[in-house]
């Protein structure tokens, strides 16, 4: 009757495609395009998560031992809806938006076997945060009923976009980025929104790693695919 009576004062629109969003629970986007996300396909690598080709083994870069983090997953592809959905939650400050991704991020948590009993978002430097007001990967791991930890790891650097650098930059532009305040417990979730290159995730990993933690699982609600 709530939801009723708040939909009839209060209409809202779709802010992928407009038209009005008649269920308070799907936040600000409708049922249809929630329903044009696409889940990772299996199979893919048993580390990282990336979709392969074959069977279930790890991927090349895995191989290579570029990720330093032990179990990474992702929710969907990160095709033109989530990328429409990313956008407003991190900048337009939807923060809504976070609550109906809870439900299948709790699922695959159970599903895949995550053994984190504390979650770690990764940290905005505090200069992003103070403009952006709050932290998207916050706002997505207190979705999922665990422990957040908001002190155990810090940004030291406000590093620029990784995009479109190579390995080698990308490692430099991350170097000693992030600081770990304490002991970190044997196992940590790191929860971000998208997983795009994985060397922000691998920097993290280590970090970790060094300050103690035996274990560092990863998840995140979108993947950017890439050609290994």
């Amino acid at each position: 009757m709530l939801d009723a009576i708040l939909n009839l004062l209060f209409p809202q629109s779709c802010i992928l495609c407009g038209v009005q969003v008649f269920e308070r629970r799907w936040s600000v986007a409708c049922p249809e395009c929630w329903s044009k996300l696409e889940p990772i396909p299996r199979p893919f690598c048993l580390q990282c998560g990336m979709p392969a080709p074959a069977i279930e083994t790890s991927c090349g870069a895995c191989r290579r031992g570029d990720h330093a983090f032990d179990f990474a997953r992702s929710l969907f592809l990160f095709n033109d809806p989530m990328r429409g959905i990313i956008h407003h939650l991190k900048y337009s400050a939807r923060v809504s938006l976070a609550k109906p991704l809870g439900h299948p991020l709790r699922d695959c948590m159970a599903m895949e076997g995550f053994e984190a009993k504390v979650a770690v978002p990764v940290p905005l430097h505090r200069s992003r945060a103070r403009e952006r007001g709050f932290n998207q990967a916050e706002l997505l791991a207190r979705q999922l009923g665990l422990k957040v930890d908001l002190r155990l790891l810090q940004r030291l650097k406000n590093t620029p976009s990784q995009t479109g650098l190579s390995r080698s930059q990308r490692a430099l532009n991350l170097s000693a980025a992030f600081v770990v305040r304490g002991a970190p417990p044997e196992t940590v979730l790191v929860v971000d929104d998208v997983y795009t290159t994985g060397s922000t995730l691998h920097e993290i990993a280590k970090t970790l790693k060094r300050a103690g933690a035996s274990r560092v699982e990863v998840l995140t609600v979108a993947r950017v695919m890439r050609q290994d």
